[in-house]
């Protein structure tokens, strides 16, 4: 990965990372939340699910509303892939495919822009997610 390309991925996720360690404005039972930084998966160098993806949903509220609403649950890689009435929530390798990142876009294809209620995601948290997804949307 270029260079450029790195400082970008690291400064996205260490504001996520930043926005994480601010509180949990959770609306359903959700796992603890992590704000562990881009160097957190096991080899080290990417974004994690666990330790960077997962805490987003956690402090945006994502598990009250999607714990399977419209049979969409987000707490694991496998629940992403599967999706729900509107298919996969994410596709692995890209992000603007993904319906994840369309959903939590400004200007969503269909529906509210989520998460309903907002607070939305900030661009940075957004760009988090997005990386996860084009590293591969690992289950790590």
């Amino acid at each position: 990965m270029a260079t450029a390309s790195r400082t970008r991925v690291l400064i996205a996720v260490l504001l996520g990372a930043l926005f994480l360690a601010g509180g949990c404005t959770d609306m359903g039972v959700s796992p603890p939340a992590s704000a562990a930084g881009p160097d957190s998966t096991a080899g080290g160098g990417g974004v994690s699910f666990a330790n960077n993806v997962l805490p987003i949903f956690d402090r945006y509220g994502c598990y009250g509303c999607h714990g399977g609403t419209n049979g969409l649950v987000v707490g694991t890689v496998a629940d992403l892939l599967r999706g729900g009435i509107h298919g996969p929530a994410i596709v692995p390798g890209k992000a603007d495919s993904s319906l994840i990142m369309k959903k939590t876009s400004p200007t969503p294809p269909f529906g509210d822009r989520m998460p309903l209620g907002g607070p939305y995601l900030p661009d940075s948290v957004r760009a988090v997610i997005g990386a996860w997804i084009n590293q591969g949307a690992k289950d790590n």
